[in-house]
């Protein structure tokens, strides 16, 4: 294997990685904010009932109307304290970083045996991209609540 397939591999690799991954940030998050939309109306619709059933079922439909939303809060929290929106958005720019560079790594070597130094070019571009993409990475974590600034 040569300098440019084994560098094709080590890309489409890199891409799947940060493919899988942001579809898991991206899952999270989805559900996390369904959830948060379901407990909402539950709490809303269990409030409405209170109003309509009287005081013989007050306190439990109060009770459920807290819980509901204690839970909804926590949940809130946690999608705060995980970034899940941040976290799929950036593994999908890199992602997309990614599949520009194998696509024009393609393209090029279809025209011919890429050169040493047009490889050394893309090597760095590959490093460039994941090291921008790992500083960015820290500092999407580093502003996670709980964590020191």
């Amino acid at each position: 294997m040569n300098a440019y397939e084994h560098l094709l591999d080590l890309v489409a690799g890199e891409r799947a990685h940060f493919d899988r991954q942001a579809e898991r940030h991206r899952d999270a998050y989805r559900w996390g904010q369904t959830g948060l939309i379901a407990l909402s109306a539950a709490a809303s619709i269990t409030a409405g009932l209170g109003l309509l059933l009287g005081t013989q079922f007050g306190p439990l439909l109060q009770f459920i109307v807290l819980v509901l939303t204690t839970v909804g809060t926590g949940l809130g929290a946690w999608l705060e304290m995980r970034r899940t929106r941040e976290l799929w958005q950036h593994e999908r720019a890199l992602h997309h970083g990614l599949q520009d560079l194998e696509r024009e790594m393609h393209f090029r070597g279809a025209q011919g045996v890429p050169s040493h130094e047009q490889v050394e070019a893309w090597f760095q571009r590959l490093q460039q991209l994941l090291g921008t993409g790992s500083e960015r990475w820290a500092k999407i974590v580093e502003r996670a609540p709980g964590k020191a600034a």
